[in-house]
């Protein structure tokens, strides 16, 4: 262990040294939160003054572009920072390498990248309150208001068909038929049956047109960095799947991680209701910035588009089970089954609650 952290403290200073010049000491901590990238909190000496960064590694296993989503990063990040727009959020601004080779440093085929850190905050990893998912709603809601008036077609598409529905669920089809169809417990194939019930339906709504938005795609409650004081919102993380796409794709996500009291892999009874309160606060939440921004049909179609966010990972969630985990990483045999479960009593639950824009 004391090798790997010596290795890893090694390539760390080295990283931060093609980033910052005249650095006399560099200390690091690893942020535990999330999956995809590896992150710290890095604190840099220089000049007798210290001063603190965030450092990841990124993933390109998933980004597999990743000087276009750096691209799409710094052009959101310059757009809000531009005074005229008067953005309430802080902005994680993206450093630029001393070479001026751009926002990525490599080094043994890994792209390292570095931010100024957002002090004195936290972030909710569980909604359990209605104040809560209206704070949580309405970052997000100001966030994708004031980066929609930047033009839209001058972000990448840097993961295509992230979020479309009828795409995954075909090949999904395909690998039930060719590969898993005489292998099925009946657990497994009662999930199948259901998905493949109501499917149709979600296909129907992705031959509709909406608008292109601008949208963040991964709309957690813990990548709103709040206050620790107020509890207020700070600053929107997590910029990495920031793309066009449909604005269904950021409520989706928000009522996929908001209105589920549990963790992910946690049961939730399929039989009971969502609580009205925290969905009413985080619908509002959302609306007092979108609602003059987004069509009509839009609104019309919010929470049923929604839900297809939700069934899409059921299937994600699923296919990788059938598929011996080789996408998300597992605790033991048939985690990735217990999320799918999971997510398919979150819509369940959504289903048995009625709910609408005008709740």
């Amino acid at each position: 262990m004391e090798l790997n952290i010596s290795h890893l403290q090694n390539k760390i200073d080295t990283v931060v040294r093609a980033f910052i010049d005249n650095v006399d000491d560099i200390k690091f901590s690893i942020i535990e939160s999330g999956h995809i990238n590896a992150t710290y909190k890095v604190v840099i000496e220089k000049c007798g003054r210290t001063n603190s960064y965030l450092l990841q590694q990124l993933n390109t296993g998933v980004f597999t572009q990743p000087n276009q989503v750096m691209d799409n990063i710094y052009r959101c990040a310059r757009f809000l920072k531009s005074g005229n727009l008067q953005y309430p959020y802080q902005i994680m601004m993206p450093i630029n390498t001393l070479s001026q080779s751009g926002f990525l440093y490599k080094v043994e085929d890994e792209h390292w990248r570095m931010f100024n850190f957002i002090e004195n905050t936290t972030a909710l990893d569980r909604i359990t309150t209605s104040q809560q998912a209206y704070v949580i709603g309405k970052a997000f809601g100001s966030f994708l208001y004031y980066i929609n008036q930047d033009d839209v077609s001058q972000y990448h598409t840097t993961i295509p068909d992230f979020h479309n529905f009828t795409k995954r669920y075909m090949s999904f089809r395909q690998k039930i038929e060719s590969q898993w169809k005489n292998s099925l417990t009946l657990e497994e194939q009662s999930m199948v049956d259901y998905i493949a019930s109501i499917a149709d339906d979600f296909i129907a709504l992705e031959r509709k047109q909406f608008p292109i938005r601008l949208v963040h795609h991964d709309t957690k409650a813990n990548n709103v960095l709040l206050e620790k004081v107020s509890q207020q919102p700070a600053c929107i993380i997590d910029l990495d799947t920031l793309m066009p796409g449909l604005i269904f794709s950021d409520f989706g996500d928000l009522m996929r991680t908001v209105l589920n009291p549990y963790e992910e892999d946690a049961f939730l009874d399929p039989e009971t209701t969502i609580d009205k309160e925290i969905f009413s606060m985080l619908l509002k939440g959302f609306m007092e910035s979108v609602n003059e921004m987004i069509t009509d049909d839009e609104k019309t179609y919010l929470i049923f588009g929604s839900k297809k966010i939700i069934l899409l990972q059921v299937v994600r969630f699923l296919e990788d089970h059938l598929n011996n985990d080789t996408y998300y990483q597992v605790e033991y045999r048939g985690h990735n089954l217990i999320r799918a479960k999971s997510q398919l009593n979150l819509y369940k639950s959504l289903e048995n609650s009625d709910l609408s824009i005008a709740n």
